[in-house]
């Protein structure tokens, strides 16, 4: 078992051996990691090794991923904090409430793809994602590279910095930002082209536990 550090340092290292097809300078690992000295990063390094997940060498690039790492079914996703499904009432910062591990068969591309929110509000409590629906409470895996709008699908929508889960859209100049609630009192955002709203992801998963 690795700890939420060490999984976190090996995920940097895998995600960069996937992206360029060649093992990370302890000073690359050093900045990525954000860690004062490279004896820092060594040592996270020494725990890795001597759990099978990476072995080492002399020379330059030598990191190497062990069998351990392949035996993972999961890999840890952050959970940024809380996004409104009512009006948006939520600061859309980036707070740090730990990990959500979830299946490698459900996610499609790196970890760094993907974080996780959990729902506040009950205005898409009738949009259903996979068969499940975004009730209050529970967990929305939500993935970064997809920008592509659609009526079809949810989003999370950034309106004036503030954070919202809704539907998504577009009539002449008009922006509607819709509901899909079973209560009544859930009334569209209604945008204009020029108002600063943007999307920072598609709801791809829920999870309700």
């Amino acid at each position: 078992m690795l700890t939420e550090k060490q999984q976190h340092v090996l995920d940097v290292i895998t995600d960069f051996t996937e992206r360029y097809g060649k093992s990370p300078t302890i000073e690359e690992l050093k900045n990525l990691l954000h860690q004062k000295s490279k004896r820092g990063v060594t040592q996270y390094l020494e725990v890795l090794e001597k759990k099978w997940f990476l072995s080492r060498w002399e020379w330059y690039r030598s990191i190497r991923l062990g069998n351990a790492i392949w035996m993972q079914t999961t890999m840890n996703i952050p959970i940024l904090g809380y996004a409104n499904a009512g009006t948006p009432l939520a600061i859309a910062e980036s707070n740090d409430y730990g990990t959500l591990p979830i299946s490698k068969n459900i996610l499609s591309g790196t970890w760094e793809n993907y974080f996780v929110l959990r729902v506040s509000g009950t205005s898409m409590n009738q949009c259903e994602v996979n068969g499940k629906t975004l009730d209050n409470g529970s967990y929305v895996l939500i993935k970064k590279d997809e920008p592509s709008l659609n009526e079809s699908d949810a989003f999370l929508f950034l309106v004036d910095g503030w954070a919202t889960l809704k539907k998504y859209k577009k009539q002449w100049d008009n922006i509607f930002l819709l509901p899909k609630s079973s209560e009544e009192h859930h009334t569209p955002i209604i945008l204009s082209k020029d108002d600063d709203v943007r999307s920072n992801g598609k709801v791809v998963d829920v999870f309700t536990f």
